[in-house]
């Protein structure tokens, strides 16, 4: 209980201010499953720090781990109708079940998309939480996932 209020305190007011609202389940090749919800706010790259734009994000697994960050996030388009989408956030990492080497991780993200027409969108993604060496262990983690993303 005390985890859907956090997620819903976090997002709620982010998604009222969001360009896009992303929502996404998948598979840890691993094994076990995860599910994702984020936000990005837009804006172009122009080397102006209020310019770029931003994201932030919720990744859980079925082991109950959560990640929690925010970061840059960008959509490359390709034609008309696809687009590559990349990602980067620092973030925590709130392990229960599986020891990532510490709490603070960077999650690093590729996808690519298709636009279905309107303000709808979906993409395949591959992401990687790594604390970077800040700690001798460094397993990592990666969830490929579906994600629908809802432009407005």
């Amino acid at each position: 209980m005390f985890r859907l209020v956090l997620v819903l305190s976090c997002c709620l007011p982010c998604v009222v201010l969001a360009q896009d609202v992303v929502i996404g389940a998948g598979f840890d090749p691993d094994g076990g499953g995860g599910m994702v919800l984020e936000y990005h706010k837009g804006g172009e790259f122009s080397g102006e720090a209020k310019n770029w734009p931003w994201a932030a994000a919720i990744r859980a697994d079925a082991d109950s781990d959560l990640w929690v960050g925010a970061g840059v996030h960008r959509q490359f388009n390709l034609s008309s109708r696809l687009f590559i989408e990349a990602s980067f956030m620092p973030g925590y990492y709130n392990p229960e079940d599986t020891d990532l080497g510490g709490n603070i991780h960077f999650r690093t993200l590729a996808g690519l998309g298709l636009r279905l027409g309107g303000d709808s969108a979906l993409s395949v993604s591959v992401d990687h939480l790594s604390n970077g060496g800040l700690t001798s262990s460094n397993p990592g983690s990666e969830l490929v996932s579906v994600r629908y993303i809802y432009t407005y």
